[in-house]
């Protein structure tokens, strides 16, 4: 007889793993000064984009479940979160936002407790995704794969199906569209700015003999430089990949959501099938 699996309330599940499951103050490596980082944790992750991929499930199947709320969310013993007596409809638009906003609202008083100020710059990105009528409509795969969502492990080959599509075929096959993302992305005005202050970053950016110029082309040679070197350093000091890929998510939060969305704009990102890395 097959063993019945263990459900635990969301509200339970949080209370009981809060410092544990939710966002943390991290110090980061290399940092120079004493500032602190909120992150989300790995288990934190997993949650939130499993109750949103359940939802894109439903969608994609044509269906919507009825409105819903975090009594209907059920977490497993390996931090999984699964909807359990919702009512489903027929897919509409209206339906669709309902959902978001919905999911949008758990996430922010069950999950987060309202803890605004506390919330990564990558997961604001999500969370207005899922509050805007038209995003919520025509971008569920974005959210569903969202780049705050992606374990530490993963980013770098996240960032780098994205890189290689954007740098690499669409000059030659949609430059159109390479010219429309690259005019879209955040820091291309202040990248080395915001890497002062961090040793890592400043040995990676110094140890490239050509130097680098300004704008988005610039910055992200650079962030994909600093990826596939991101270990050229460890003989000084002793660090990991995830170290390194967390120092990246917390000095250029946007980046990797601003290229999902600008790529999903273009038409441009399912085929990568990021979906593979969450």
């Amino acid at each position: 007889m097959a063993q019945q699996q263990v459900l635990i309330p969301l509200t339970q599940y949080v209370m009981m793993a809060q410092t544990l499951m939710m966002h943390i103050n991290e110090n980061l490596f290399g940092k120079n000064s004493a500032m602190k980082f909120h992150v989300l944790t790995e288990e934190a992750k997993r949650l939130i984009r499993t109750i949103l991929k359940q939802l894109y499930f439903f969608h994609r199947n044509g269906q919507c479940p009825e409105k819903f709320t975090e009594s209907n969310v059920f977490v497993t013993i390996s931090g999984r979160a699964k909807l359990v007596g919702v009512k489903l409809g027929d897919k509409n638009d209206t339906m669709v936002f309902q959902n978001y906003q919905d999911a949008h609202r758990i996430i922010v008083e069950t999950v987060f407790q309202k803890r605004w100020k506390e919330i990564p710059a990558d997961m604001m990105h999500l969370l207005r995704l899922m509050r805007s009528r038209a995003t919520a409509i025509h971008m569920g795969y974005v959210i569903c794969t969202h780049a705050s969502l992606v374990p530490l492990e993963n980013r770098e080959s996240f960032f780098m199906k994205m890189y290689k599509h954007i740098m690499h075929v669409l000059p030659r096959d949609k430059p159109t569209a390479h010219r429309n993302i690259l005019q879209a992305l955040p820091y291309d005005l202040d990248w080395y700015n915001k890497l002062q202050g961090n040793d890592l970053l400043e040995e990676l950016f110094s140890s490239n003999k050509g130097g680098y110029g300004n704008g988005s082309t610039e910055f992200l040679r650079f962030y994909r430089n600093a990826t596939v070197h991101d270990m050229d350093h460890y003989y000084k000091r002793r660090y990991t990949p995830n170290e390194f890929q967390l120092i990246l998510a917390v000095t250029y939060p946007l980046l990797l959501p601003r290229m999902q969305e600008e790529l999903e704009k273009e038409k441009h990102l399912r085929i990568l099938r990021l979906d593979s890395l969450l």
